[in-house]
């Protein structure tokens, strides 16, 4: 009888723990959220710490990684909902890269917006205050805990009183609790994270193949700028079904979106973060330098979709220039193994910083920017060591943890010549090392 019981108990509790629904887009409640930004002439992360319960603080640190002539940045956030907002700012010192602290307050879980305004430029980021909820699997082994604890009680009690049927009764009570406990404890780490506290509905089962992608218009204001000069680079995109603004991206490697700017031949390289400035819109301020064509890759991910890269092109007024990037510093030149990679084929990319204490950035400790030499190719990346999958955190920026060594694993999809670059976080700010590569045909 005892089998039964502890077979049907151990049934409930893995059809209960499996029927636990999953996190919002696998962030869970106890998840940072970062928001890289491109914006009034600085390069920062905004970190929006995880709520333990709402209401409460709200702690935010600005990550200044390039803060150029500084300046003073304030942050809001609202309620979607109709609940209340909090505001505050921080002066970011002009030359001082590193973490600056603010104190916001939420009242309520649910999606959010986040505005960001520096340097005259505003940036309205969507986000979902979250609070966790107690795992199924953790009730039921409390539970069984208890159970037991008020069994054992009972056991003692009964074989006072010389009740021998009624302790035994009591003390296969026991048995089963402990066995339901701890067979729910070790099998936690297969069980589906339960959805926390103001996370959005799962989608319909018509909807779990997938958004469509979204087409992109790329332009730059004013159309044909000139060397020296600033100007604006826009992105707007579009469902592919409908043609209305596409306003769902979710964070992506700690960003909305990534979007890399190249001349023709890579002497001028931007891996900027645009910042919202519109249901579907999002625009990034340079300064053109190099003349001639310029080509422009952006990467996002749609809610309960892939991510996608999207690329357009605009030309800065002048000739081009013959240049090619500027080769790395000594002592910082990334060795290939094998020496002369082939298309097709895994290469190892391996790059000696000669530091310790690197930081991440964008949640890892390194990126490896490929392109290919005409344009038509774009690749991009993470260092091995600091890849995070599962339910493990995105390292924090403030734990220097890597280096001195940083490596790669790419595969070129062609032969020819590519144009890459490395970049990794020192003391908060980024550092880019730029090479070429020619990679051969089958042997």
């Amino acid at each position: 009888m005892f089998r039964s019981v502890i077979a049907a108990l151990l049934a409930l509790v893995a059809l209960f723990a499996w029927a636990g629904p999953a996190a919002a887009h696998g962030r869970s409640g106890e998840a940072d959220v970062r928001f890289a930004q491109t914006i009034g002439g600085m390069e920062i992360t905004v970190v929006v710490r995880a709520s333990l319960r709402v209401p409460a603080p709200l702690q935010v640190d600005v990550v200044a990684h390039a803060p150029g002539r500084g300046g003073r940045i304030d942050l809001a956030i609202r309620s979607v909902e109709g609940g209340g907002s909090s505001s505050g700012s921080v002066r970011v010192e002009a030359g001082r890269p590193g973490m600056y602290p603010v104190m916001l307050s939420v009242d309520r879980v649910g999606p959010h917006e986040l505005e960001v305004v520096a340097g005259g430029e505003r940036s309205v980021l969507p986000l979902a205050v979250l609070v966790s909820r107690t795992p199924l699997w953790e009730v039921v082994a409390y539970a069984a805990f208890a159970c037991a604890a008020v069994a054992l009680i009972g056991a003692l009690a009964c074989a006072i009183l010389s009740r021998r049927t009624a302790a035994a009764g009591f003390a296969g009570a026991v048995v089963v609790a402990m066995v339901v406990a701890f067979t729910a404890g070790v099998l936690s780490p297969w069980f589906a994270p339960t959805a926390p506290e103001g996370a959005p509905p799962e989608p319909p089962p018509d909807a779990m193949l997938g958004r469509p992608n979204a087409q992109p218009m790329i332009e730059v204001l004013p159309g044909t700028p000139r060397p020296g000069s600033e100007f604006r680079l826009r992105m707007e995109l579009f469902d592919g079904s409908t043609g209305r603004p596409v306003d769902d991206l979710v964070e992506h490697h700690a960003a909305l979106s990534h979007v890399v700017v190249t001349s023709q031949n890579g002497s001028y390289f931007r891996h900027v973060h645009p910042i919202r400035t519109a249901p579907g819109t999002y625009e990034v301020r340079l300064l053109a330098q190099e003349e001639g064509l310029h080509r422009v890759y952006a990467e996002f991910e749609r809610a309960d979709a892939g991510g996608q890269q999207v690329t357009g092109e605009f030309t800065v007024d002048g000739r081009a220039s013959d240049g090619v990037p500027a080769s790395a510093a000594s002592g910082s030149v990334p060795v290939t193994e094998p020496a002369r990679p082939v298309a097709g084929r895994p290469v190892r990319v391996t790059l000696d910083t000669g530091v310790n204490g690197l930081q991440p950035w964008l949640g890892m400790a390194g990126h490896l920017i490929v392109r290919s030499q005409d344009g038509g190719y774009l690749g991009h990346v993470h260092e091995g060591s600091s890849m995070v999958t599962g339910s493990q955190r995105v390292p924090d920026e403030s734990v220097a943890r890597y280096g001195p060594r940083l490596e790669f694993t790419f595969s070129f999809p062609r032969p020819g010549r590519y144009l890459a670059w490395i970049q990794y976080a020192k003391n908060y700010e980024i550092v880019t090392v730029p090479y070429t590569i020619e990679v051969g045909d089958e042997p």
